[in-house]
């Protein structure tokens, strides 16, 4: 049977496959085939709107001539496809402005521009303020002079069925600069989101009313990304609000009318944060946090290798005790090798405490040894007097939550073995922690090996255990991986960070099997009758996050 002769339901099925968001789409070819399949494609061809920077740069501006030509089929060409744009992906978009003297394909024309001005003036609806209408006259002007902060809007606007949004921020340089210029039509949008959305005007629907999952990629020291992360909070229907290379914020200067309406505690409808490689202040994590109504999921991993200042794993634990009775999923990487600077005063900030135990819909834990328990394998500081243990950290048992279904905890040395067999005990013996069914102990392969595991804790071969322990072994090169750090090549590829769903959504999927699941299929047989001393060899998947690095090069065990 040909595609042709098959059931629309199916031909749309297999169209919907044949989207991909890094690379060429096959579904453009299928357009030029038939005239049923193009008009079963078509809708397709538009799903995901990509314009970045080429991905053998992995990251800079979009292309204004790319706006400019999409937001002539959405809007003119084709509109009845606008709705059709399920997902957003956008490199850095400012506030750049030329002025157009003969209008070419790459720009728009006076009769085009009159058409987008009316749709804005009809989109946002009469019932604005004098402000409002000032910044929507402005926002016109700008469109009319190319600018790619008033073009993205203006997409972003049209196309009213957008789920998905994933954006790198300003590439304007920094934002401590004078002559920074934030991207006004942007925040304008994020702010008519929120304001129309509680609005009760007959016949108008609010800007990114289906929006559901943000991921905002800052760039090198822009201090206006993190204004954003409130302003997209706010929005109704939003589920998801993940950041990369989150530097740390200025003051919200000029925003004292919007802040007080977007930072409302328990106002936002997030419900999972994820802040990678993130420098930002405890003071505005917590802020974050606080306007979650039903946090469930919180994710927060520190630059790889620079030195750690304004937050500690206390802070965290500040941050998300609020949501006790909802969070489940809880993953921190402070990287234990990391220099810590500050926290001499008040060393009691470098661990989480006992106030753990409070989080009593804690499922899933992932944290670093010296974040959970004060011990220290590698220094924080080069200070030749650093202890080893920070005195009066709990152990385990005192500070674990009773609800863990699977606790994992990264950067192990042997200060953690006699705890993890005392926490194994009172397991085995059904006094407490019930519900834990999983432990893994991810350990520095250049300071512990399975030898020095099995003196503390020996092989119990195939007896059943009420929680199995699984162990792993990384270099310092995997625990690079696992924080979600990138690696460039070169003319090939640039990826500056492993997590992006924009420049690595291909490798997402293995850079989180790799930091969780994948120590099962890794390390399960860690501790079987037989099982070399020497651990288990990094699967092709370490490889690929390696960038196809030679496997004998970075191997996860000795």
């Amino acid at each position: 049977m040909t595609l042709n002769n098959l059931p629309p339901e199916l031909q749309s099925k297999i169209c919907s496959y044949l989207v991909k968001s890094i690379g060429p789409s096959s579904i453009h070819a299928l357009l030029r085939t038939c005239k049923q399949l193009y008009d079963v494609a078509l809708p397709f061809s538009v799903q995901i709107f990509r314009n970045t920077a080429p991905i053998h740069i992995g990251r800079g501006p979009c292309s204004d001539t790319r706006n400019v030509q999409f937001l002539r089929y959405i809007l003119i060409s084709k509109p009845e496809l606008a709705n059709k744009v399920d997902t957003a992906i956008l490199g850095g978009f400012t506030t750049t402005r030329e002025t157009v003297t003969t209008p070419t394909a790459a720009t728009s024309t006076k009769e085009e521009l009159a058409i987008y001005q009316e749709f804005i003036i009809n989109a946002l609806g009469p019932q604005l303020s004098e402000a409002d209408l000032a910044r929507r006259d402005s926002w016109i002007a700008h469109l009319k002079e190319q600018s790619s902060d008033a073009q993205i809007s203006l997409i972003l606007l049209a196309c009213s069925g957008v789920r998905r949004l994933y954006f790198e921020d300003y590439q304007e340089g920094s934002s401590q600069n004078q002559l920074f210029k934030k991207p006004d039509c942007f925040i304008f949008l994020l702010e008519m989101a929120k304001t129309l959305s509680t609005s009760r005007t007959p016949g108008f629907n609010a800007p990114l009313r289906n929006l559901r999952h943000v991921q905002a990629q800052s760039h090198e020291d822009n201090d206006c990304g993190w204004e954003q992360a409130f302003r997209l909070m706010a929005l109704p229907q939003l589920k998801s609000y993940e950041s990369l290379d989150t530097t740390r914020r200025g003051n919200f200067a000029g925003d004292s009318t919007i802040l007080p309406l977007i930072t409302t505690p328990q106002s936002s409808s997030v419900r999972h944060i994820s802040l990678h490689q993130s420098l930002a202040p405890a003071a505005e994590v917590q802020a974050l946090l606080r306007v979650c109504r039903h946090l469930e999921k919180f994710e927060y991993i520190s630059p790889t290798f620079e030195s750690i200042s304004g937050i500690f794993a206390r802070d965290i634990m500040e941050a998300v005790l609020p949501h006790a009775g909802t969070l489940h999923h809880l993953h921190i990487n402070f990287s234990d090798e990391c220099k810590k600077i500050g926290w001499e005063d008040n060393p009691q900030r470098l661990y989480l405490g006992t106030e753990l135990a409070q989080m009593t819909a804690l499922r899933h834990l992932s944290i670093g040894m010296q974040a959970l328990t004060g011990e220290f394998d590698a220094a924080p500081t080069d200070e030749q007097d650093t202890p080893s243990r920070i005195e009066g950290a709990p152990r385990l048992i005192e500070c674990l939550p009773e609800s863990l279904v699977e606790l994992s905890i990264r950067d192990c040395g042997k200060a953690i073995l006699d705890q993890a067999k005392e926490l194994m005990d009172t397991i085995e013996k059904g006094e407490r922690f019930n519900n834990l069914r999983r432990i893994v102990l991810v350990f520095k392969a250049e300071v512990v090996n399975v030898r020095d595991i099995r003196q503390v804790i020996p092989d119990t071969g195939k007896e059943a255990r009420r929680c199995d322990l699984w162990v792993a072994f990384q270099h310092r090169e995997a625990r690079w991986v696992s924080s979600g750090r990138g690696h460039t090549f070169e003319g090939i590829r640039a990826i500056p960070s492993l997590c992006s769903r924009i420049f690595a959504d291909d490798l997402r999927k293995d850079w989180i099997d790799f930091r969780g699941a994948l120590a099962q299929k890794l390390y399960t047989k860690a501790f079987s009758p037989g099982s070399p001393a020497h651990g288990v060899d990094a699967d092709e998947r370490m490889n690929r996050l390696l960038l196809l690095k030679p496997p004998h090069e970075y191997q996860l065990d000795d």
